[in-house]
Protein backbone atom coordinates (compact mmCIF):
# COMPACT_ATOMS: atom_id res chain seq x y z
CA UNK A 1 0.00 0.00 0.00
CA UNK A 2 2.92 2.01 -0.27
CA UNK A 3 2.32 5.40 -2.18
CA UNK A 4 -1.19 5.35 -1.53
CA UNK A 5 -2.92 8.81 -2.04
CA UNK A 6 -4.18 10.70 1.17
CA UNK A 7 -8.17 10.86 0.88
CA UNK A 8 -10.40 14.29 2.18
CA UNK A 9 -11.78 11.83 4.67
CA UNK A 10 -8.21 10.36 6.03
CA UNK A 11 -7.33 14.25 6.14
CA UNK A 12 -10.59 15.15 8.15
CA UNK A 13 -9.78 12.42 10.60
CA UNK A 14 -6.31 13.15 11.19
CA UNK A 15 -7.09 17.12 11.54
CA UNK A 16 -9.78 16.23 13.94
CA UNK A 17 -7.90 13.72 15.93
CA UNK A 18 -4.15 15.22 16.49
CA UNK A 19 -6.32 18.87 17.14
CA UNK A 20 -8.27 16.81 19.89
CA UNK A 21 -5.18 15.88 21.43
CA UNK A 22 -3.68 19.15 21.10
CA UNK A 23 -6.62 20.60 23.19
CA UNK A 24 -6.53 17.67 25.63
CA UNK A 25 -3.02 18.19 26.63
CA UNK A 26 -2.03 14.97 24.54
CA UNK A 27 0.90 14.72 22.06
CA UNK A 28 0.97 14.71 18.28
CA UNK A 29 2.52 11.39 18.17
CA UNK A 30 0.54 10.15 20.17
CA UNK A 31 -2.76 11.39 17.69
CA UNK A 32 -0.26 10.43 14.62
CA UNK A 33 -0.46 6.14 16.49
CA UNK A 34 -3.87 6.61 16.91
CA UNK A 35 -4.68 7.56 13.42
CA UNK A 36 -2.16 5.36 11.66
CA UNK A 37 -4.13 2.26 13.37
CA UNK A 38 -7.55 3.89 12.00
CA UNK A 39 -6.07 3.95 8.41
CA UNK A 40 -3.36 1.16 8.29
CA UNK A 41 -0.70 4.14 8.07
CA UNK A 42 2.43 4.70 9.80
CA UNK A 43 2.54 7.05 12.69
CA UNK A 44 5.46 8.48 10.12
CA UNK A 45 3.41 8.96 7.38
CA UNK A 46 0.57 10.74 9.32
CA UNK A 47 3.30 13.17 10.84
CA UNK A 48 4.48 14.09 7.33
CA UNK A 49 0.96 14.56 6.25
CA UNK A 50 0.18 16.67 8.89
CA UNK A 51 3.41 18.48 8.92
CA UNK A 52 3.46 18.64 5.04
CA UNK A 53 -0.09 19.27 4.37
CA UNK A 54 -2.95 19.34 6.83
CA UNK A 55 -1.29 21.98 9.09
CA UNK A 56 -1.01 24.14 6.25
CA UNK A 57 -4.24 24.14 4.93
CA UNK A 58 -5.39 25.32 8.33
CA UNK A 59 -2.88 27.19 10.61
CA UNK A 60 -5.64 28.69 12.53
CA UNK A 61 -7.03 25.83 13.98
CA UNK A 62 -3.47 24.69 14.94
CA UNK A 63 -2.94 27.36 17.25
CA UNK A 64 -6.62 27.97 18.43
CA UNK A 65 -6.14 24.20 19.70
CA UNK A 66 -2.54 25.17 21.27
CA UNK A 67 -4.44 28.29 22.60
CA UNK A 68 -7.20 26.10 24.25
CA UNK A 69 -4.53 23.44 25.54
CA UNK A 70 -2.86 26.29 27.59
CA UNK A 71 -6.02 28.15 28.75
CA UNK A 72 -7.09 24.63 30.02
CA UNK A 73 -4.09 23.86 31.79
CA UNK A 74 -3.91 27.33 33.57
CA UNK A 75 -7.55 26.52 34.94
CA UNK A 76 -6.25 23.24 35.86
CA UNK A 77 -3.44 25.07 37.67
CA UNK A 78 -5.84 27.27 39.23
CA UNK A 79 -8.03 24.54 40.57
CA UNK A 80 -5.09 22.99 41.92
CA UNK A 81 -3.78 26.20 43.84
CA UNK A 82 -7.46 26.62 45.11
CA UNK A 83 -8.05 23.02 46.27
CA UNK A 84 -4.64 23.23 47.86
CA UNK A 85 -5.46 26.35 49.58
CA UNK A 86 -8.63 25.22 51.08
CA UNK A 87 -6.68 21.72 52.26
CA UNK A 88 -3.89 23.97 53.68
CA UNK A 89 -6.46 26.57 55.34
CA UNK A 90 -7.45 23.49 58.21
CA UNK A 91 -4.02 22.18 58.18
CA UNK A 92 -2.44 25.75 58.74
CA UNK A 93 -5.57 25.79 61.66
CA UNK A 94 -4.71 22.50 63.30
CA UNK A 95 -0.55 23.47 63.29
CA UNK A 96 -2.29 26.54 65.29
CA UNK A 97 -3.69 24.45 67.78
CA UNK A 98 -0.77 21.69 67.91
CA UNK A 99 1.39 25.18 68.55
CA UNK A 100 -0.62 26.07 71.46
CA UNK A 101 -1.33 22.78 72.97
CA UNK A 102 2.61 22.81 73.22
CA UNK A 103 3.33 25.59 74.34
CA UNK A 104 0.98 25.13 77.37
CA UNK A 105 2.60 21.98 77.76
CA UNK A 106 6.03 23.72 77.84
CA UNK A 107 4.81 26.02 80.30
CA UNK A 108 3.99 24.00 82.86
CA UNK A 109 6.90 22.02 82.27
CA UNK A 110 8.58 24.80 82.93
CA UNK A 111 6.57 25.57 85.97
CA UNK A 112 7.41 21.96 87.19
CA UNK A 113 10.90 22.19 86.20
CA UNK A 114 10.86 25.11 88.55
CA UNK A 115 9.38 23.56 91.75
CA UNK A 116 11.46 20.42 91.15
CA UNK A 117 14.78 23.30 91.54
CA UNK A 118 13.53 24.20 94.51
CA UNK A 119 12.61 21.16 96.49
CA UNK A 120 16.18 20.19 94.80
CA UNK A 121 17.76 22.99 97.01
CA UNK A 122 15.60 22.69 99.52
CA UNK A 123 16.73 18.67 99.98
CA UNK A 124 20.17 19.91 99.58
CA UNK A 125 20.32 22.34 101.96
CA UNK A 126 18.47 19.79 104.20
CA UNK A 127 21.24 16.75 103.22
CA UNK A 128 24.38 19.59 104.56
CA UNK A 129 22.45 20.10 107.90
CA UNK A 130 22.38 16.28 108.33
CA UNK A 131 26.11 15.78 107.94
CA UNK A 132 26.99 18.85 109.58
CA UNK A 133 24.95 16.59 112.24
CA UNK A 134 26.49 13.31 111.94
CA UNK A 135 30.04 15.35 112.25
CA UNK A 136 29.26 16.67 115.00
CA UNK A 137 27.87 13.62 116.91
CA UNK A 138 30.59 11.68 115.46
CA UNK A 139 32.81 14.08 116.89
CA UNK A 140 30.97 14.01 120.47
CA UNK A 141 31.06 10.33 120.03
CA UNK A 142 34.82 10.33 119.78
CA UNK A 143 35.10 13.12 123.02
CA UNK A 144 32.64 10.73 125.01
CA UNK A 145 34.90 7.68 124.26
CA UNK A 146 38.31 9.38 125.00
CA UNK A 147 36.78 10.91 128.18
CA UNK A 148 35.12 7.30 129.40
CA UNK A 149 38.77 6.05 128.54
CA UNK A 150 40.18 8.59 130.81
CA UNK A 151 38.01 8.18 133.50
CA UNK A 152 38.88 4.44 133.59
CA UNK A 153 42.24 4.78 133.46
CA UNK A 154 42.34 7.08 136.86
CA UNK A 155 39.86 4.63 138.15
CA UNK A 156 42.22 1.76 137.17
CA UNK A 157 45.42 3.94 138.29
CA UNK A 158 43.48 4.11 141.75
CA UNK A 159 43.31 -0.14 142.17
CA UNK A 160 39.32 0.26 141.29
CA UNK A 161 37.15 -2.63 140.64
CA UNK A 162 37.53 -3.95 137.38
CA UNK A 163 33.69 -4.43 137.25
CA UNK A 164 33.85 -1.21 135.70
CA UNK A 165 36.19 -2.36 132.58
CA UNK A 166 33.70 -5.29 131.80
CA UNK A 167 31.52 -2.20 130.40
CA UNK A 168 34.20 -1.61 127.64
CA UNK A 169 34.99 -3.02 124.40
CA UNK A 170 37.71 -5.30 123.84
CA UNK A 171 40.04 -3.03 122.30
CA UNK A 172 39.44 -0.11 125.58
CA UNK A 173 39.81 -2.74 127.87
CA UNK A 174 43.17 -3.54 126.11
CA UNK A 175 44.42 -0.28 126.64
CA UNK A 176 43.52 0.49 129.99
CA UNK A 177 45.07 -2.93 131.30
CA UNK A 178 48.40 -1.97 129.21
CA UNK A 179 48.25 0.97 130.88
CA UNK A 180 47.78 -0.60 134.55
CA UNK A 181 49.93 -2.69 133.39
CA UNK A 182 52.58 0.05 132.81
CA UNK A 183 52.15 1.43 136.08
CA UNK A 184 52.64 -1.56 137.89
CA UNK A 185 55.67 -2.32 136.33
CA UNK A 186 57.22 1.52 136.61
CA UNK A 187 56.39 1.36 139.90
CA UNK A 188 58.69 -1.65 140.76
Amino acid sequence: MKGRRWTEEEDRLLKETVLEAIRQGGTQIEAFQKVGEKLNRTPGSCGFRWNAVVKQQDPRSFHEAKRARVAKQLRKNKEERCSSVDVLVPMLKQLEQEEKSLKENLNQLKEKRQKLNKRYRILKEENRGLREDRESYQWYQKEVKNKYRHLLNLLSDMGANPVFSATLPAEDQSAVQTKAEHKKESSS
